[in-house]
């Protein structure tokens, strides 16, 4: 998704019209109650619409629910009352220090890090010196914000990249 996705609701959620992002993002959704078809998760894959849809928005009410996930895509989600009607924007964002952004070799030792593996074990079974297993923990803390092996991995986790 390139540009953000527009959804128009009836006061009930019910989606009436989308833009061409929408439509490409969550596909058809005229007649669909907006918080299943868009179906956004926090980044602990938390349910963010469940209860949005069938409130009440007093006129020119925002609400603002941060980023989100929604189809594998992180986005800023908000919702405005324009008139009666709700306006539904997802502002596809790019998220700091996501897994994404490391290596397939750094995140294969994320996940060996994961499974409780030490530098030394990890090195043997990549065939690789532990010093190179340690220049990979370095560039995943960093990549992740984080200061710990076991905060890079709960991170992770926290935003589903890994089990």
């Amino acid at each position: 998704m390139q540009s953000t996705a527009i959804l128009l609701t009836a006061a009930d959620g019910d989606i009436e019209r989308s833009n061409l992002s929408a439509t490409e993002l969550l596909g058809e959704g005229v007649g669909i109650g907006c918080g299943v078809h868009v179906a956004a998760e926090n980044l602990r894959g938390g349910a963010v619409c469940v209860a949005c849809g069938a409130q009440r928005f007093a006129e020119g009410e925002e609400r603002d629910h941060g980023v989100v996930r929604v189809r594998g895509q992180s986005c800023k989600l908000v919702c405005h009352d324009v008139s009666g009607l709700r306006v539904v924007t997802l502002l596809p964002v790019s998220v700091p220090g996501t897994v994404s952004d490391l290596t397939d070799r750094e995140r294969e030792v994320l996940v060996l890090i994961a499974r409780g593996y030490t530098s030394a074990r990890i090195a043997r079974r990549l065939e690789v010196a532990t010093s190179t297993i340690r220049t990979h923990v370095e560039h995943i803390r960093s990549k992740l914000g984080v200061r710990t092996r076991s905060q890079a991995v709960a991170r992770a986790l926290a935003i589903g990249e890994i089990e």
